[in-house]
């Protein structure tokens, strides 16, 4: 894995207090981070594959509260799966992608606000598979922690912000690669300027 890829994942996770580097507990499999106020806050990125990283995070006591899967793309790292845990048990709820995007667009800073958006627009769908993908992203989210659930939302909105602005500059700089490409039009101006009395043009 590359640094910069590496750095990518770990801003998602970041809050008010920033992940450090730990060089005592990362190796060559897996690159630690933690925290200066908490010792057992931990963001682990572990190397499954040439490709794949499983990025887990702990809270103050330790316990694993977040399980995320990336794959290593060329440009930016790509979340391809989601689970946090259940409060007040031992398992790990997964959110799909659907569930994932309802997040970013009705997260706010406080579970409760969250909820109350889902809430408010569940309603005014009639599509029932839609229906039920609101359904279950507020019966997920009320099984997590106020603290979890904040986490998932503030890392979720970073991820997105960080694919969309990377798309937007891939865009534009295709666009502007693209402008720098003579046109039909301009070579066939060039030949015709270049062209001797007994020349034709096809």
């Amino acid at each position: 894995m590359k640094k910069e890829q590496e750095q990518q994942i770990v801003d998602y996770y970041s809050t008010t207090d920033k992940y450090i580097r730990s060089k005592l507990h990362s190796n060559a499999h897996q690159s630690v981070f933690t925290k200066e106020s908490d010792k057992y806050q931990w963001l682990v990125l572990e190397q499954k594959s040439h490709s794949e990283v499983e990025v887990t995070q702990t809270d103050n006591h330790g316990t694993i509260t977040a399980r995320d899967n990336y794959e290593l793309t060329r440009n930016i790292p790509k979340c391809v799966s989601v689970e946090r845990l259940c409060e007040g048990a031992n398992f790990q709820i997964p959110f799909n992608a659907d569930e994932i995007n309802l997040i970013y667009q009705f997260g706010e800073q406080g579970k409760a606000e969250t909820c109350a958006n889902l809430s408010a627009i569940l309603p005014q769908i009639k599509d029932s598979k839609t229906k039920q993908i609101v359904s279950a992203t507020l019966d997920k989210l009320n099984a997590l922690s106020e603290t979890s659930c904040k986490e998932l939302t503030d890392t979720t909105k970073r991820r997105k912000i960080a694919e969309r602005d990377h798309s937007i500059r891939a865009r534009l700089a295709k666009a502007k690669e693209q402008s720098k490409q003579p046109t039909v039009a301009d070579g066939k101006r060039h030949r015709t300027h270049s062209k001797g009395k007994g020349d034709m043009e096809l």
